[in-house]
């Protein structure tokens, strides 16, 4: 019987109808991005602003699309020096395999989405320059530090005076 469906149809139709717009109005109304979405490489820095990033090259070695660049010096006193750290944003398909495969957690897929830009070569970008590269010893100490941190904070049993 077509009358049943027919009927089905009008129902939906006049129950969207009366919903109102569902509409953002971008740019002035953004929606918020989940959590786990990931969007450009950007580089995690210490507390005293010094970037986290040993220049071990596991990040460029693991992406699949050859974005990520890294040049190194290695000095005299045997520390590295970062000379660029190189990011191809427009040809990034934001896996996240470089922020997985960095064993010091020293980069992270940002929440910035609005990537688009009128000049191609603005999608290039470097993340670092002209820095020292951390080392193992700094990555050990500040790992100490925040489980002594963790370990020193009150168990919160609900013993309040």
């Amino acid at each position: 019987m077509w009358g049943k469906g027919l009927i089905n149809g009008l129902r939906l139709s006049l129950k969207n109808a009366m919903r109102g717009p569902i509409t953002v109005q971008y740019p002035y109304e953004k929606l918020e991005i989940p959590e786990r979405s990931r969007w450009a490489v950007r580089p995690k820095f210490f507390e005293d602003g010094s970037p986290k990033c040993t220049a071990c090259m596991t990040c460029v070695r693991v992406c699949p699309d050859h974005i990520l660049s890294l040049d190194v010096e290695t000095r005299e006193d045997k520390t590295k020096h970062i000379e660029a750290f190189g990011y191809e944003v427009g040809a990034c398909m934001m896996c996240g395999l470089c922020v997985e495969a960095c064993p010091f957690d020293a980069i992270l897929m940002s929440h910035e989405y609005e990537l688009a830009v009128t000049d191609p070569a603005a999608l290039s970008e470097n993340l670092l320059e002209n820095v020292g590269a951390a080392t193992n010893a700094r990555h050990k100490a500040e790992k100490e530090k925040l489980a002594a941190g963790a370990a020193g904070e009150p168990a919160g049993d609900g013993d309040a005076s």
